[in-house]
């Protein structure tokens, strides 16, 4: 009765806002987004093996489990669904060549999911983090095992299900296995009335991540320090551009919007608070130079899918949507690289960073702050030298979580 009433709710806020959604949706994905929200595919699948689905919400979730679709790769078809349109396009870009659709996920109406598992017929659906969509699971359960992977279950998050645990609590139980990152997020989700047998603590696979190590032709010429702004939101570019200008000790900076939708709206900003004797430029304009002139210069990463290669180069790194109330984007990838990173206050989408701040291994400053911070560290080698190798220590102990979800996997898939 809950999930009727649910579905006929979800049924007329969806009607109201997909044409909303549609009109701002990028030209060439407008077709294929519309088509797959109704649960239609209209080319002939290219999946030929037993098919593992995975839902990856958005960029960040397709990079977290990156290796464990490539991994899946090798012995299975793997669907991957997606929302956002540059999840989509980084998920597209991530597993060319490799046996893997990518598509968006269709609407949580049952006539779509029903169409989507007639379509693809998928032996297991992998959903990652926080998505419980009520009839995406419960559909899909009747047919295939349904396991959470990677899951988490943020403190708000945990607040708001709790005034619906009645509800939440069917939802849960249609799981074959909840996987979570770590005993906090297990005894919420045992709060919420998951049977005690099906959650199990797996690890974070966000640690597990592995980046291409790409060579730029233009960064051979970039004046160091070098600061990288990655994953930036609004106000936050100008909050960081105006703390460069007022650093000539930092020559370099690359600011890296969030969502390319912003690309223009932060090029434009640049270009009117940049001084003549600061150099602009786009990545999309100098991607296959090997020089460019300029002793200090701001260029912005107009392009999906390179943030992550990128941290390598760089000198110091500032974690975007921190500044505001976000909760922050993922930090491991510059400290993959054994980058020194920098974030704001706000950072609560990503909990296990606070180890990593009270250990002095990140720093966690005031929007006041970061002109102070940022002017100590282009001056101290060793400092960011000392901060970029402990991150990355602490980051090294906590990997495994992917192989430790792959053999869950490979069982229920042979069971």
């Amino acid at each position: 009765m809950y999930r009727l009433f649910y579905t006929l709710l979800y049924h007329t806020v969806a009607s109201v806002i997909l044409p909303f959604d549609f009109l701002k949706r990028d030209k060439e994905l407008k077709k294929v987004w519309l088509l797959n929200k109704l649960g239609i595919f209209t080319s002939k699948t290219t999946l030929q093996r037993k098919v593992v689905w995975v839902h990856s919400v958005s960029v960040g979730e397709v990079m977290a489990v990156s290796s464990l679709i490539k991994t899946l790769s090798k012995d299975f078809s793997v669907l991957v669904s997606t929302i956002t349109d540059t999840g989509y396009r980084v998920a597209k870009e991530k597993f060319k060549g490799l046996d893997v659709e990518v598509i968006f996920l269709p609407l949580d109406c049952p006539f779509a999911i029903k169409r989507l598992i007639k379509h693809f017929s998928p032996s297991i659906l992998l959903i990652t983090e926080t998505e419980l969509w009520p009839n995406l699971i419960c559909e899909t359960a009747k047919v295939c095992p349904v396991v959470l992977v990677n899951g988490r279950l943020g403190e708000r998050s945990f607040k708001r299900y709790k005034k619906i645990k009645f509800f939440v609590k069917k939802i849960l139980n249609a799981f074959r296995i909840i996987g979570v990152q770590n005993e906090t997020y297990k005894e919420r989700f045992l709060e919420l009335g998951a049977n005690p047998e099906k959650v199990k603590v797996l690890g974070n696979t966000k640690f597990d991540i592995e980046i291409e190590d790409k060579d730029f032709p233009w960064e051979k010429c970039l004046k160091h320090p070098v600061v990288l702004a990655g994953s930036t939101h609004s106000p936050e570019e100008k909050l960081i551009l105006e703390t460069f200008l007022d650093l000539p000790e930092v020559s370099t900076l690359l600011i890296a919007p969030r969502h390319p939708q912003r690309f223009k709206e932060v090029e434009d900003l640049i270009k009117g608070l940049v001084p003549s004797d600061v150099k602009f430029f786009k990545l999309t304009k100098i991607e296959n130079k090997s020089e460019f002139p300029g002793e200090r210069r701001v260029i912005l990463i107009d392009k999906i899918g390179v943030l992550a290669s990128l941290y390598r180069v760089c000198d110091i790194a500032i974690i975007g949507g921190s500044f505001i109330p976000h909760g922050g984007q993922n930090p491991l990838e510059a400290i993959y690289w054994k980058k020194p990173v920098i974030f704001g206050p706000y950072m609560f989408n990503f909990p296990f960073i606070k180890e990593f701040v009270d250990k002095g291994l990140c720093i966690q400053v005031k929007d006041t702050e970061l002109k102070k911070v940022l002017k100590e560290l282009s001056e101290n080698e060793s400092k960011r030298r000392s901060l970029g190798e402990g991150a990355y220590e602490v980051f090294t102990k906590y990997r495994g979580a992917t192989e430790r979800t792959l053999k869950l996997v490979y069982e229920l898939l042979k069971g």
